[in-house]
């Protein structure tokens, strides 16, 4: 019963003595306790920090790291046809593809160890042609898009950043800008293929001989 129970024991001295408690309302059972303690599908580990703004946009930047890998795989396909044949730039369009959805798998790791719900979203297709212009070889033309995609990527490190900051977490400023870090540095190196490919022009050899020296 919830309400008040009777014990009766048996002294030294053959007196009886009645002795009253209050029972306790809840905890009756294992599953209420369970049940009071904890909200169903709730996660156990998520702390008032982890606001639902910073959840979303991290879900936000890791669909946007996985179509960052997807489009590296086209860029990776793309250079590695019998008629391109920039071996050097597949290899490493596919390293970089590698390299984002790692990101996107330690990001989602991140999410759910601050109690968030992962929630992937479907991919778009990605841009499969890089043709050469009159004054584009498509070498550049593919590095170009590669360099714009890894400021898109920047661009969306910097929002989650500036969404934790605005919610007084510094444990996920703290892991965004290791990530920052890096792009900033992918940013700088592809800037410099781009510059590269600049000055050796349309010249089929000589982009042929940039891409066997700067990625094999």
């Amino acid at each position: 019963s919830r309400g008040e129970r009777t014990i009766w024991s048996q002294l030294s001295g053959g007196r009886m003595v009645k002795v009253w408690f209050l029972a306790v309302a809840v905890a009756v059972d294992a599953k209420s306790i369970f049940e009071a303690m904890v909200e169903e599908g709730k996660s156990r580990s998520r702390h008032a920090t982890w606001h639902a703004e910073s959840e979303t946009a991290l879900n936000a930047h890791i669909a946007l790291e996985y179509a960052a890998g997807y489009q590296y795989r086209a860029l990776a396909a793309f250079a590695n046809r019998d008629w391109v044949n920039l071996k050097g730039s597949a290899k490493a369009f596919e390293e970089n593809a590698k390299e984002e959805f790692e990101h996107a798998r330690e990001l989602s790791e991140y999410q759910q160890k601050r109690g968030g719900l992962v929630e992937l979203k479907a991919l778009e297709a990605p841009v499969h042609e890089f043709a050469a212009t009159t004054d584009k070889s498509d070498a550049r033309v593919a590095w170009e898009s590669a360099l714009a995609l890894e400021k898109r990527v920047y661009d969306s490190l910097l929002s989650v950043h500036a969404v934790c900051g605005r919610h007084a977490d510094p444990n996920c400023e703290d892991t965004i800008e290791a990530y920052l870090e890096d792009q900033v540095s992918a940013i700088d190196k592809l800037a410099r293929y781009v510059a590269d490919l600049n000055r050796v022009g349309t010249d089929g050899h000589a982009v042929w001989e940039w891409d066997r020296e700067v990625h094999e």
